[in-house]
């Protein structure tokens, strides 16, 4: 449970959250399929994971990752974000549960197959 903090705090924990679970995604796949780190870049990552050829795990795991994403550029890019998402990045029962789904997905990575996805990541194989 993230204890009280302040908003900046909170909105700090969507972000670091947010990269925790991209950083991992990224590593799985640079060392088990050597594409190079540069090949994997955010929007790219998580458009591609969410490819008709891609499982419906990877479907999923593409799915969080875009709604990680999302968060953290509204936590570090809009001070005045619409009502709706202010209270979302002031929520933090959400970022306790956006937390413990990272950790969730993070720890089925290395039973993934990313291969259908690896020819869209890296054109150049």
């Amino acid at each position: 449970m993230v204890p009280a903090a302040s908003p900046a705090r909170l909105r700090t924990g969507f972000g670091r959250a947010y990269y925790a679970l991209f950083l991992l995604v990224r590593t799985e796949i640079s060392v088990r399929y050597q594409v190079p780190y540069r090949r994997l870049q955010h929007g790219a990552l998580f458009t591609h994971l969410q490819s008709v050829r891609a499982s419906k795990h990877l479907r999923g795991l593409g799915r969080e990752l875009q709604r990680m994403y999302t968060l953290r550029q509204k936590a570090d890019y809009e001070l005045a974000p619409d009502p709706n998402v202010k209270g979302q990045l002031e929520d933090p029962d959400l970022l306790d549960a956006l937390i413990d789904r990272a950790e969730e997905l993070a720890a089925t990575l290395p039973q993934l197959d990313f291969s259908p996805v690896i020819p869209l990541l890296d054109p150049l194989r």
